[in-house]
């Protein structure tokens, strides 16, 4: 039996496994749930790419392809154990959540004006990023879009607006346009299905325009994409299923947009349409999981395991230098000798090995999953109002970012700050309503 055969019998077995014991557990619906959305993410991104590239690179880092089938198969047991602590019937409780009506506690204009403070703060801070940039790029790519576009002008364009941004601490500045305001687009979204204010849909439409302006202001390509799977899945947790002919207009509208992109931005012009489907082919099923792969074969080889230096280090308050292991991966890994500044950002199993090695990555596998299904089950156990729903919507899309990038990228002091802001939407509108009735 050859080498290839070998390898892709084995990953069909896992997948086929790994998948009916992920609907067993979870449900036909189970996209709609924390550890749901992260598994189909790692199935796309990360898994269905490895045996490709694992052969390609000449089947010998057996510790990449080891662990992209361990997420696959320890992933489950994590739901498992933590349904046999927590609840007796967890595709019962789902599914009645999901079956509820959403209802609004906040009917009043108290919550209007405390949306509209948020926003401000929000848009500001964006408003704030843009005035440090000599130009925005998406700006520069749209005026010159009659003119012969330089791509490397381009990409020095966006490289100056993200990894090479100096006016400022730039993720200071993404907690506000990459996580408050999308989340603020889906609190407008579904407040606008609960009530007849037009306010509400005006505020949707303004914002998530505005939002998609911003996600493609760097002309990065993944953020907008992103937003738009926000959109979708909220839509389908405030109807509680999905809506399967909507999953093929987004694979359509998907594949349209990233065509534009590598059209205008990649500069992929005059070429004929199945190159485009292959340069979004291999982005989707190779990008992310191709620096995953430089993880394993080079730590501890070409560098010391990290012991937790990738930890976020805000103002250097804590004795260790802050490594940026996704700019050491693209710089030593994919050996790609451009003058630009780029990141290689891959599955959490990466950055854990780095950082720990190989028996702390399969153990961080059974934990992430734990913890997904944990807040998993806190949510569906809660009454299904507005602010919940708008919430457990944002979790589910934010859980999928595990499978894309590091887990202390993730769950960082931003996410602090995030959970910090659904205290002041829950407890602050609360307050809020108290002082006024008295």
């Amino acid at each position: 039996m050859s080498i290839p055969f070998f390898t892709y019998l084995v990953s069909i077995i896992v997948l086929i496994i790994s998948l009916l014991w992920m609907v067993k557990l979870l449900g036909n619906n189970f996209i709609l749930t924390l550890p749901g959305f992260f598994y189909v993410h790692f199935v796309i991104f990360i898994f269905l790419g490895s045996p490709v590239f694992f052969l390609l690179k000449g089947a010998d880092n057996f510790q990449y392809i080891i662990a992209t089938h361990l997420v696959m198969l320890i992933f489950p047991i994590g739901i498992l154990i933590m349904n046999k602590l927590m609840i007796n019937d967890y595709q019962l409780t789902f599914n009645r959540f999901m079956n509820k009506p959403v209802e609004d506690e906040q009917p009043g204009n108290q919550f209007l004006f405390l949306y509209l403070f948020v926003l401000g703060i929000a848009i500001s801070i964006t408003l704030l990023y843009y005035s440090k940039l000599e130009i925005i790029p998406i700006n520069f790519m749209i005026n010159n879009l009659l003119g012969d576009i330089n791509i490397a002008d381009l990409a020095k364009l966006r490289e100056s607006s993200t990894t090479t941004f100096k006016l400022g601490k730039l993720h200071r500045y993404k907690f506000f346009m990459a996580q408050l305001i999308p989340f603020l687009v889906v609190l407008a979204l579904l407040k606008s299905k609960l009530t007849n204010k037009n306010i509400w849909r005006f505020l949707f439409i303004a914002l998530a325009v505005f939002a998609m302006y911003r996600s493609i202001s760097d002309l990065q390509k993944k953020p907008l994409l992103d937003f738009i799977i926000l959109l979708f899945i909220a839509s389908w947790i405030f109807k509680g299923k999905i809506n399967w002919k909507q999953v093929g207009v987004l694979i359509g509208v998907a594949v349209g947009i990233l065509s534009l992109m590598y059209i205008f931005i990649m500069g992929l012009t005059n070429r004929p349409f199945i190159t485009l489907l292959e340069g979004i082919s291999s982005r989707l099923f190779l990008g992310q999981t191709a620096p995953l792969y430089y993880y394993f074969s080079l730590f501890p080889d070409s560098h010391e395991f990290l012991y937790g230096a990738t930890l976020p280090n805000p103002g250097g308050i804590f004795q260790f230098e802050h490594f940026p292991i996704t700019k050491w991966i693209f710089v030593n890994g994919l050996n790609r000798n451009w003058e630009i500044v780029g990141t290689a950002p891959s599955a959490f199993i990466g950055e854990m090995y780095a950082n720990f090695g190989f028996t702390i990555m399969v153990l961080s596998i059974l934990v992430l999953s734990l913890i997904l299904q944990y807040i998993q089950i806190k949510f569906i156990s809660r009454p299904r109002t507005l602010l919940l729903t708008a919430f457990y919507a944002y979790f589910v899309f934010l859980s999928g970012q595990f499978a894309m990038t590091g887990m202390f990228i993730v769950a960082h002091l931003y996410l602090i700050l995030f959970l910090f802001t659904a205290i002041i939407f829950v407890d602050g509108y609360s307050l809020l309503v108290g002082t006024l009735k008295k």
